[in-house]
């Protein structure tokens, strides 16, 4: 494995015919955040750091390519140059509100001018992709980065957390910013589709950025379980477009020391099973489902 350039992107295509699964976002994901950087003032590199948003740009990436892959009238939609997207958009509505992630439709007739592509982020973000990810990300419509000053219509807004250590202090706060992102999107843009993800730490260590490499003890996975059962029971699925709630909710269960050691899709009991529907496949197919319905 190795992080590919954009260079080997169109390199990489001819070789062979390995077959792989459909949804590659959280391998990916896992892989990236495995890589330390240097973040913030400080001289050490870390995998993760609360005042650094590397990680949140990388898991939209992550679920914008799994959604092109999964969801075939999305994927229809951007190779027909109806669709663009924004990493860090502001909404503006009653309150503004900077999304992690939106999904645009594109007005009739627009010319994409200079803009970054979908896979240009691969090469921003320092996403790492083996050969064969890079084919099939090479192999994908071309998707253009919106500009700030002309998109007209949200048709997803993403909005991506991170619950890392001090699990069971954080909820509150979590549970408020989740909250209040989705009431906002909505106001903001009646009828998108409100989507919030999560990533859940399900180490039974993390080495804090902001104490000065301190250790915390976690008590898994119970500690990661109630950040898991706090989304899947305390977050409001909407019924329909006009509601107040999120039409989809999901969530990915990771297993980051902070320490650089790899990290790791966790297969712990935290982890939501396929009866759960924040489960990131069943996140997914949901969010394919809304946008067929509200979009085709």
């Amino acid at each position: 494995m190795q992080r590919i350039n954009l260079n080997r992107l169109a390199t990489v295509i001819g070789k062979g015919s390995e077959q792989m699964p459909e949804l590659m976002g959280t391998t990916i994901l896992a892989r990236t955040m495995s890589v330390a950087t240097k973040r913030g003032a400080g001289e050490r590199a870390w995998q993760y750091h609360s005042r650094s948003d590397t990680h949140s740009k990388v898991a939209c990436w992550t679920v914008l390519l799994d959604l092109l892959v999964e969801c075939d009238i999305v994927r229809a939609h951007a190779a027909q140059g109806r669709l663009g997207f924004r990493i860090n958009h502001v909404m503006v509505g009653p309150i503004n509100k900077t999304l992690d992630l939106v999904v645009t439709v594109v007005p009739p007739g627009r010319e994409p001018v200079a803009r970054a592509t979908f896979v240009d982020l691969v090469a921003r973000y320092g996403i790492v992709l083996d050969d064969l990810e890079a084919r099939r990300v090479a192999e994908l419509p071309t998707l253009y980065e919106d500009l700030r000053d002309d998109v007209s219509e949200v048709a997803v807004a993403l909005e991506a957390k991170a619950c890392m250590t001090e699990h069971l202090k954080s909820l509150p706060r979590l549970h408020a910013e989740v909250l209040a992102t989705g009431y906002l999107a909505r106001m903001a843009s009646p009828r998108c589709i409100t989507v919030s993800y999560s990533l859940i730490n399900a180490a039974e260590t993390f080495v804090s950025p902001g104490g000065k490499g301190k250790v915390n003890q976690h008590t898994q996975p119970e500690d990661a379980r109630r950040v898991v059962r706090m989304l899947a029971t305390a977050i409001p699925l909407a019924r329909s477009a006009q509601d107040i709630g999120y039409d989809v909710i999901g969530a990915t269960v990771i297993e980051c020391r902070n320490d650089g050691t790899p990290v790791l899709i966790s297969k712990s009991a935290a982890a939501p099973t396929s009866s759960d529907h924040v489960q990131y496949e069943r996140m997914l197919r949901s969010l394919c489902g809304e946008y067929r319905s509200r979009f085709r």
